[in-house]
């Protein structure tokens, strides 16, 4: 989609890599992923190839009392799954009280204050990415952006494609409508 922010490729090493969370793990037993697991992915690669250093996991906190129940325990078991698959306990850090990327940007602020004047590597959804780029860069951050969870389609469309209704087109304009919408409000609340 034309919204979506591209992925473009690093050129530097990193000592952190922020994960916005959203979506990455289901509620159950196990470690079910979610449909943006990519936002972990992509950061466990680069970890992998020595382009990071540290990965620091924002949010998972969705809970309103009353309103919006989540057990999903996101940030832990998203952890759980790095150690898994090779990161060092000690190179993972957790924010777990961010509600939204306004408190994504804020939380993380105040855990990386003393490293802000270096340049830090942002993962969240390609759809996502130009709100949450405007929150950090708002909270001064200094950051390289790195979409993940990429929906355009990379080959090109056929004729079918063309004359077939397909329903996951439905949830992407949802979701860019709730992306745009969303950026338009933080800009107004002066969030981004």
């Amino acid at each position: 989609m034309a919204y979506e922010s591209p992925q473009l490729k690093l050129k530097n090493t990193y000592q952190w890599c922020i994960i916005l969370g959203g979506g990455m793990m289901r509620a159950g037993e196990g470690y079910r992923t979610g449909e943006t697991a990519d936002r972990f992915i992509q950061p466990l690669l680069l970890y992998k190839k020595g382009m990071v250093k540290k990965l620091l996991i924002t949010g998972g906190n969705v809970n309103i009392k009353g309103l919006k129940i989540d057990v999903t325990q996101e940030s832990k078991k998203v952890k759980e799954v790095l150690i898994a698959m090779g990161v060092k306990p000690e190179d993972i850090y957790l924010e777990e009280n961010a509600r939204n990327t306004h408190e994504n940007a804020v939380n993380t602020k105040q855990m990386l204050k003393p490293f802000l004047k270096e340049r830090m590597v942002l993962v969240t959804s390609a759809m996502h990415m130009p709100r949450a780029e405007a929150c950090y860069l708002k909270e001064g951050f200094l950051i390289d952006s790195f979409p993940a969870d990429i929906k355009k389609k990379d080959t090109p469309s056929g004729i079918l494609d063309q004359i077939i209704p397909q329903e996951r087109n439905l949830a992407k304009f949802a979701e860019l409508v709730r992306e745009i919408t969303g950026y338009v409000i933080y800009q107004i609340v002066g969030f981004a």
